[in-house]
């Protein structure tokens, strides 16, 4: 536990008041949801608090302060399973481990950790290194010098190398394009459902309905034919995680997962592993073009620290300023904006009684830009990541991968890819952007762009090869 994890569990008992909108309100705010559920929210919790109880869809009881991140993800964790906003996500995920609960998340959390623990990561470097390394020769090279990219896609792309690279080891990119397709408009229709309070509802023939049904069957088939192949390897191995996963036992001898789990749990680890840590890259490179002074330093870094060459294990650690903005780009655009839980039994705390039955959204978005955490909050500033200066952030004030016992299962291996691609990308290439206009979210569930970022691709070192 860290001092400020401490700190917060002791600090004295504080009084948060409930606000409840009238009708007037509460429909406009619900309009504005339905929009931009982020922006909504940041209004809404500007003008009326910390906690706030909404009625459409469905009622809500709203959280935002890092106190009411830490009751329901830590402290009383057991109280608060996921809600069923998340069933939404069955049909694309089935009973993966970002829908299941109790026993079931339990026992696939306990068989997909140790592929991602902080000592196992490292040996992911050289997939990414070499998934980066195809992805520039294969499209950002050929595009000198010619039209802009939309870098949106193009980090979409790159990330679904990797992990697919990790997962499979081979024959991956061959799908790659179909599975982000098929992701993309699987989420959209999840998340049009969740804002809705499940409706429509996944029976009923609606367009949406009938495109969303079109790309999990696409999704599954792949996945499923990616799986075989990987069963009738000639020779086992244990160099990618399918095979691993493959070969797990449970104490009986028997398989670990049945066919329907496996292609549930890779689903889970394709959307994790590609989805946020693309966007994160996109919202970085987004952020760059227009703080030169930020991208300087980075670049100097990246210069100093690799020169020509790609990172080796050493270098990680090195390229300090590179993790201090991403994570600065993570707290201005987490990649998961909001997250909701069903309460069990009652809770009371600061004031707040919580009803058994009763669903918590936590703002994630909103926390990330509370003054009274944040000075400037809106504004870009990596030094607040400083070595010398993170370890004063309260730990609840900051959570782009969760905390507590769902904290996120892929951290360690994110946070090496971003680290990794970002000084690849930015080392041997410089980005212009086609406009210079801001460009807004738009959350699904994750956070995306509200349009697609558009740049020039250059040599960094004009004449030279990267």
């Amino acid at each position: 536990m860290t001092i400020a994890e401490d700190v917060g569990e002791t600090e004295a008992a504080r009084t948060f008041a409930i606000h409840q909108l009238g009708w007037v309100d509460e429909l406009r705010h619900f309009k504005e949801m339905t929009v931009n559920y982020c922006d909504a929210a940041m209004r809404s919790h500007t003008d009326h608090g910390e906690v706030l109880r909404t009625r459409l869809p469905t009622p809500v009881l709203e959280f935002v302060h890092p106190r009411h991140m830490r009751r329901v993800l830590k402290t009383n964790v057991l109280n608060y399973p996921k809600s069923e906003d998340y069933v939404a996500l069955r049909p694309l995920l089935g009973d993966g481990i970002f829908v299941s609960e109790g026993e079931t998340w339990t026992r696939q959390r306990r068989l997909l950790a140790p592929e991602f623990r902080v000592g196992a990561t490292p040996r992911y470097l050289p997939v990414i290194v070499r998934g980066v390394e195809a992805f520039l020769a294969e499209h950002w090279e050929p595009a000198v010098g010619g039209p802009p990219r939309d870098i949106g896609h193009d980090m979409m792309r790159l990330t679904l190398w990797v992990i697919g690279d990790a997962i499979f080891a081979d024959d991956f990119r061959q799908h790659a394009d179909a599975i982000g397709r098929t992701l993309e408009v699987s989420l959209e229709q999840a998340t049009t459902r969740m804002i809705f309070g499940g409706l429509p509802p996944v029976w009923l023939p609606t367009p949406g309905n009938l495109r969303g049904r079109a790309a999990q069957r696409e999704l599954d088939a792949i996945v499923a034919g990616m799986i075989a192949g990987a069963r009738a390897a000639t020779r086992p191995s244990d160099r990618d995680i399918i095979s691993r996963l493959v070969q797990a036992r449970d104490a009986e001898g028997r398989p670990a997962l049945d066919e329907r789990e496996l292609t549930d749990q890779v689903k889970s680890l394709i959307l994790a592993g590609h989805e946020t840590t693309s966007l994160v890259l996109t919202w970085a490179l987004y952020l760059l073009a227009s703080h030169p002074a930020v991208l300087e330093r980075l670049v100097d870094e990246v210069t100093a620290v690799l020169g020509d060459r790609a990172p080796g294990p050493d270098d990680v650690p090195r390229l300090v300023y590179t993790r201090m903005v991403l994570s600065e780009v993570m707290r201005l655009y987490p990649p998961v904006p909001v997250v909701t839980r069903r309460a069990v039994a009652d809770d009371e705390f600061d004031g707040v009684r919580v009803a058994a039955g009763e669903k918590v959204g936590l703002f994630i978005y909103v926390t990330h830009r509370l003054p009274e955490f944040w000075s400037q909050p809106e504004a870009f500033d990596p030094e607040r990541f400083a070595p010398e200066r993170a370890g004063a952030i309260d730990p609840f004030a900051y959570l782009p991968f969760l905390r507590g016992r769902r904290e996120c299962l892929g951290e360690h291996f994110a946070l090496l890819e971003g680290v990794v691609a970002l000084a690849m990308l930015v080392g041997r290439y410089r980005l212009v952007r086609e406009d210079e206009g801001p460009i807004r979210t738009r959350p699904i569930s994750t956070l995306r762009l509200a349009r697609p970022l558009r740049m020039r691709v250059e040599r960094r070192r004009p004449g030279s090869a990267p």
